[in-house]
């Protein structure tokens, strides 16, 4: 393990995926009645569509976030993992 390259930390794709888990937490269902009307689709089906394109972005969202702060997380401590995330999440780099 201690020949091995690390694989470089980006904070963009740990942005990238804290973003796409938010918005897999918008209740974007709600608008299934509006989008099934103003195309004449069945609401229900419109709905678990929704739903289900939610949840892959949610499961995208997760992996490319866990990826990195799996990355970030190596040679850090138990009690500065929080605080090494938000500043990678925030300043881009590892370095206080």
């Amino acid at each position: 393990m201690d020949g091995e390259p690390r694989a470089p930390i980006s904070p963009t794709r740990l942005r990238a995926g804290v973003f796409l888990i938010l918005l897999w937490w918008i209740p974007v269902w709600l608008a299934a009645p509006v989008i099934a009307e103003a195309f004449g689709l069945d609401v229900e089906k419109v709905v678990i569509g929704l739903v289900v394109v939610q949840t892959v972005v949610g499961g995208l969202g997760a992996l490319v976030a866990g990826t990195q702060i799996t990355r970030i997380l190596r040679g850090v401590p138990r009690k500065r993992m929080l605080p090494t995330v938000w500043r990678v999440f925030r300043h881009g780099s590892l370095d206080g």
